[in-house]
């Protein structure tokens, strides 16, 4: 399958770079460089799709974004912006295999769109490697 945006192979009808992001703040603002990968509207909505509420993963990552102020992407530094979007936060261990932990703050990061491609495939740089080994420690999962 190809990409409808930019004719790359890809698992669905978007590539991941190209996907239309979610936002998480309620204004209508995006950052700059997402705003031409979010042009399609998008709901966020862990629950039933009628975003009617937020979810509780939606408060839990707005409390992480309005605690932690440096709104930068922890491996290559780059500023993400002022609104937060849903690849911005990235779990450091898999909520699908450690559900126990999608609610622990040691285990969300921030990344950068680039950076959170590389590690959902898998390509993890020494800080991601690091703080891995931190949190199985940490939670006796190794």
């Amino acid at each position: 399958m190809k990409c409808k945006a930019c004719g790359k192979n890809a698992n669905s009808e978007y590539c991941f770079k190209c996907k239309p992001r979610k936002p998480l703040s309620s204004g209508k603002g995006l950052t700059s460089r997402m705003s031409v990968i979010s042009s399609k509207k998008s709901n966020f909505d862990y629950n039933d799709g009628h975003n009617q509420q937020p979810s509780e993963m939606k408060q839990f990552f707005m409390r992480y974004w309005k605690e932690n102020k440096q709104h930068t992407c922890e491996v290559c530094r780059v500023w993400l912006g002022s609104d937060p979007l849903t690849y911005m936060f990235d779990h450091i261990l898999e909520k699908s295999k450690y559900p126990h932990l999608a609610f622990e703050k040691e285990n969300i990061m921030y990344l950068c769109l680039l950076c959170h491609d590389k590690k959902t495939r898998g390509h993890h740089d020494d800080i991601t490697k690091e703080r891995i080994a931190y949190l199985k420690t940490k939670f006796n999962l190794l």
